[in-house]
């Protein structure tokens, strides 16, 4: 009968040292849950920018860009503090700066701040991304305004034609 026990009880023990762990470390999770901090204005949430229309003859060469189309997104009832904007959509393979427009070929869409600073796709806020501070009375009632600019870049030496629409999400971060 002792002979009938062993196998089991050896295949109990491995199966034990197998299940041996080690500590290697630790992670701490910090944060803080706030009441909302700012809301975008009504005519700003679904936002329309109309670049133009422009020939392909516009694109002679890679990295070739049309004049820029300005607008803005406007916020209300912030609280002070720095916030800033971050983009979502589909970019161009191998070109993570511009969003992917739907038919024409070798073009994209860039977004930029006013002051010509290109703003990444699909990246969390950094030093270069748009932000704006808010300083309020206490009351909640800040307003602020990212003012930026759109438009289409050349990746590829020829730009094929056809619509160039793309569409982006985008965050209000607060820092």
């Amino acid at each position: 009968m002792n002979k009938k026990l062993l196998p089991i009880a050896a295949l109990i023990i491995s199966a034990s040292a197998m299940n041996a762990y080690a500590v290697n470390g630790k992670v701490n999770f910090t944060g803080e849950i706030i009441e909302s901090t700012c809301t975008v204005t009504s005519g700003d949430q679904n936002k329309d920018v109309f670049i133009g229309k422009y020939p392909t003859s516009a694109f002679a060469t890679k990295g070739d860009v049309t004049a820029s189309k300005a607008f803005t997104i406007n916020l209300e009832k912030c609280e002070a503090g720095d916030y800033s904007l971050r983009f979502d959509g589909p970019s161009v393979a191998g070109n993570p700066n511009l969003l992917s427009v739907d038919q024409a070929g070798g073009v994209g869409i860039e977004i930029l701040t006013n002051d010509e600073k290109i703003i990444p796709i699909n990246q969390d806020a950094d030093a270069s991304s748009p932000w704006v501070n808010v300083a309020t009375t206490g009351d909640a009632s800040g307003t602020a305004t990212f003012n930026l600019k759109a438009r289409y870049k050349s990746f590829l030496d020829k730009v094929t034609a056809g619509s160039a629409n793309a569409s982006a999400t985008f965050t209000i971060e607060y820092k």
